[in-house]
C-alpha cells in the first residue's frame, strides 16, 4: 500500500514538473526554460520581462541568446497538439530586440521531417512590437514544433545585440472573418479579404500595399533597386484563389488596369503568371507592355501567347493563383512606381471614367484635368476630405461643389464626402 502511494506520488509529480505547451503562450505560467530545445548556437529560456511598456505588460517573457555556432542558431519548442490551420491561419508574436530590420524566421516541424518556414522582419528597437506570419495553405494537424531563429542568417556573439525577447506566441484568423479573394479582384468589396505576397525582394525593402482607410483602393508596387529582376506581387495569400481561373485555348484572355508614375518611358513589361497554388510547375506567363504614363491603362493579357521561354498553356491545369511581376527582366530604380487594379478573366472592367456616383454623390468628370464638379441629390455636403494614393489627407473643406485640381500631380486620389469615397483619377 506505501509503495503505491509512494508510485502515485511520483507518476503525479512527474506529470505536473512537465507543463502543457499550447496557443497562446504567455510564458506567465507552466512553461519554463526546460520547455526549451536549444541547438546549433541558440540559448532559449524563461525570464523576467526587463522592458515592460504599454505594448507588453507581461511579468515573464521568452528570451533566447544567440553565442557563436551556425547562422541558423535558435531554439524550438513542441506543441502538446499539432497545429489546426482551418480557420487560423497566421500567427503572431511580440518581439524587442535592440536592433531594427531584424530577421525572425519562425518554422514549424514534426518528428517526421515535414517543415514550412516564413520570415518576417522588425521595424523599431528598443520597444515590443508583433510579428505575424501567414501559414495559409498549409496543411492542418501536421506540425507540433515552432522553431524560432532570430537575427537569421549572422552568427551570435552572446551580447545585447544577439539577445532576444519575445512573448504571447498564438494563432489568429488573417481574414477576420471575410471571403476568400477570387476573380474579379476590385479591391473595392468589404465583404473580401485582400491579400498580397511580395516576393523577390531584399529583406522586403519592396513597398506592396494597398490603401485600407477605404474600401475603394489599388495596389502600390515600388520596385527598389534592390529587388530581384523577377520580383513581383502575388494578388492572394498562400490559400489562392477561392476558384479556378477558367482558361481555355478558346477564352485565353485576361485584364488588369495599370497606372505607371515617376518614369517617362513606355513599352515596361508587365507579366502575369497564373499557376496551381499545390504544384508551381502547372502555369503559364504571358505579357503585356504599357503605352502611357501617368495614366490608367487597360492591360490585356493572353496566354495563348506565352512569354519566351516558358511552358505553354494547358488548360487541364487547375489555375487558382496570380502573379503580377512589372518590368520583367529588369532591376528597379527607386522612382517608378506602379499601380494595378481590377483584375479580370474573360473581358474588362470599365475604367470608371466620366463619372462616379453613389445614390447620394456624383462626381465628374473623372479622369479630372482641372475641375472636379460634385452633384448631390438631397443629402448636405457636410465635409469633403481629399487623400493621396498613401492614404494622406491633403486637402479638406466643410462644403463645396466644384474641387479645383488643377494643381494636381497626375495621379489616383480619393474624395471623401461626409461618410462616402471615390477614387478619382487626375490627368
Amino acid at each position: 500500500m506505501f509503495k503505491n502511494t509512494l508510485l502515485s506520488a511520483f507518476i503525479l509529480f512527474t506529470l505536473n514538473s512537465y507543463s502543457q505547451v499550447t496557443f497562446p503562450i504567455d510564458f506567465e505560467s507552466g512553461i519554463t526554460t526546460e520547455n526549451f530545445t536549444d541547438f546549433d548556437g541558440g540559448i532559449g529560456s524563461v525570464v523576467d520581462n526587463l522592458y515592460s511598456d504599454s505594448e507588453n505588460e507581461s511579468l515573464q517573457v521568452g528570451k533566447i541568446i544567440r553565442d557563436g555556432g551556425q547562422i541558423w542558431a535558435g531554439s524550438y519548442l513542441v506543441l502538446d497538439n499539432n497545429i489546426d490551420f482551418t480557420t487560423n491561419t497566421a500567427i503572431a508574436m511580440k518581439v524587442y530586440s535592440v536592433s531594427p530590420g531584424l530577421h525572425v524566421k519562425f518554422k514549424l516541424e514534426n518528428n517526421d521531417g515535414a517543415a514550412t518556414e516564413r520570415d518576417a522582419y522588425t521595424s523599431t528597437y528598443n520597444q515590443w512590437e508583433t510579428l505575424t506570419w501567414s501559414f495559409a495553405g498549409e496543411p492542418t494537424n501536421t506540425y507540433e514544433r515552432l522553431v524560432l531563429m532570430f537575427d537569421f542568417g549572422n552568427t551570435g556573439n552572446g551580447n545585447d545585440s544577439s539577445t532576444f525577447y519575445f512573448d504571447d506566441i498564438d494563432q489568429f484568423d488573417p481574414t477576420g472573418g471575410l471571403a476568400q479573394i477570387d476573380m474579379p479582384i476590385t479591391y473595392d468589396d468589404s465583404s473580401i479579404y485582400y491579400s498580397l505576397i511580395p516576393f523577390g525582394d531584399e529583406e522586403g525593402s519592396t513597398d506592396i500595399i494597398y490603401n485600407s482607410f477605404t474600401n475603394n483602393s489599388s495596389v502600390y508596387v515600388a520596385k527598389s533597386s534592390s529587388a530581384a529582376n523577377w520580383a513581383g506581387v502575388t494578388v492572394s495569400n498562400e490559400s489562392g484563389l477561392e476558384n479556378n481561373i477558367p482558361v481555355t485555348s478558346s477564352n485565353s484572355k485576361m485584364y488588369v488596369h495599370t497606372y505607371v508614375t515617376g518614369s517617362s518611358n513606355t513599352g515596361i513589361p508587365v507579366r502575369l503568371k497564373i499557376e496551381n497554388k499545390n504544384d508551381p510547375t502547372q502555369s503559364v506567363e504571358t505579357e503585356a507592355y504599357t503605352t502611357v504614363v501617368d495614366a490608367y491603362e487597360v492591360l490585356e493579357f493572353d496566354f495563348n501567347n506565352e512569354a519566351t521561354g516558358t511552358a505553354a498553356l494547358n488548360d487541364s491545369y487547375p489555375f487558382n493563383m496570380a502573379s503580377l511581376f512589372f518590368n520583367f527582366g529588369s532591376a528597379g530604380d527607386d522612382q517608378t512606381v506602379y499601380y494595378f487594379d481590377n483584375i479580370s478573366f474573360g473581358s474588362p472592367i470599365s475604367l470608371g471614367l466620366d463619372s462616379v456616383s453613389n445614390e447620394s454623390f456624383k462626381l465628374y468628370p473623372n479622369p479630372v484635368e482641372d475641375h472636379l464638379y460634385i452633384q448631390s441629390s438631397d443629402t448636405t455636403i457636410k465635409n469633403i476630405d481629399i487623400y493621396n494614393i498613401l492614404g494622406k489627407k491633403i486637402y479638406s473643406t466643410s462644403s463645396e461643389n466644384r474641387l479645383d485640381m488643377s494643381s494636381y500631380s497626375a495621379g489616383i486620389y480619393f474624395v471623401k464626402i461626409n461618410n462616402s469615397t471615390f477614387k478619382i483619377v487626375k490627368k
